[in-house]
């Protein structure tokens, strides 16, 4: 029996996987030693790690000024206790962590969440692009449209958002009642804070949404150093019935300067995209400059809430 942990999934439409759909991962001892060079000793150090194996640089350099600009190295107390994490004899000994556990509690979400039975709906798929073709209209009037008329729920997930109009419309949507959940890439969230700032916005007093950030997968190397990617996802769910996904990200750029491209989605295939977000949601925390203050009223309120101080 394949061990799906160590199997990659190749994308498929078809309901069930067979064996010929799965493919090695592709995996270099090499590449993870480099990074342990470049985290431990810095460029040089890279640069010649790679001369002495003679290979090529894998890394771009955007990868690499991401890399030694979020790492994180270990403290004296805990660098025992994460090397333990990817000893030679741990499945982790491949430089990444991948939890299987955890110990804190997933959130919920607690503002409700429509049951949609998508297996009965036909799935409809256009394209939007930017900027619009003739006689289309642009993405960014259908998503602020979308919002409109949203009745049950409206969930967002986006790797930036700054665009001033798309959130008046979900702080409207929110002021009549409707739920909005917001989740943000981790790196970039505190953009989003500050364009609500701007605003005159209190995201905290708005009783009808959520806020929170989402990362990407944590890199553990046996040093203990770690660094974690980025939430690369870009869409929005109106009423899980509608999926409006693609390159479209809510900034003033992508309304008037960049090329983008997205699938505004009806029916069965929403479903995917009502679990993708939920998934989401489940791995994501309250970002510090939104959690209470501290006292015993605030941290029964926010815990029965869902949120975690903790993290």
């Amino acid at each position: 029996m394949m061990d799906s942990q160590n199997l990659s999934i190749l994308s498929s439409v078809k309901d069930e996987f067979k064996p010929e759909d799965y493919i090695q991962p592709h995996y270099k001892e090499v590449y993870r030693l480099a990074i342990d060079h470049l985290l431990n000793g810095g460029r040089d150090s890279y640069q010649e790690f790679l001369k002495g194996e003679r290979i090529g640089g894998f890394l771009a350099e955007e990868e690499l000024l991401f890399i030694t600009a979020n790492a994180q190295k270990p403290t004296v107390a805990n660098q025992d206790e994460d090397i333990k994490h990817v000893s030679s004899d741990s499945p982790s000994s491949t430089g990444t962590y991948w939890p299987m556990h955890s110990d804190v509690v997933t959130p919920d979400l607690e503002l409700g969440w429509p049951e949609v039975m998508h297996k009965r709906l036909q799935t409809s798929v256009d394209l939007l692009y930017h900027p619009p073709r003739q006689n289309s209209p642009s993405i960014k009037e259908v998503i602020r449209k979308c919002i409109q008329d949203a009745k049950q729920v409206i969930a967002i997930a986006m790797d930036m958002f700054t665009d001033i109009d798309i959130f008046k419309e979900t702080v409207d949507a929110a002021g009549r009642g409707v739920p909005v959940y917001v989740l943000l890439d981790d790196l970039n969230y505190k953009s989003f804070l500050a364009m609500a700032e701007k605003q005159n916005i209190k995201i905290q007093q708005l009783r009808n949404m959520r806020v929170r950030t989402v990362r990407g997968h944590e890199y553990l190397c046996k040093s203990g150093a770690k660094f974690h990617g980025a939430m690369k996802q870009n869409f929005v769910l109106v009423d899980c019935k509608t999926a409006i996904y693609g390159s479209y990200s809510f900034m003033w750029s992508f309304e008037k300067i960049h090329l983008s491209m997205v699938q505004v989605i009806t029916g069965h295939l929403v479903q995917s995209y009502d679990e993708e977000f939920r998934m989401l949601y489940a791995r994501s925390i309250v970002p510090e400059e939104l959690c209470p203050p501290p006292g015993p009223c605030y941290a029964l309120l926010f815990n029965a809430m869902g949120y975690d101080r903790s993290r």
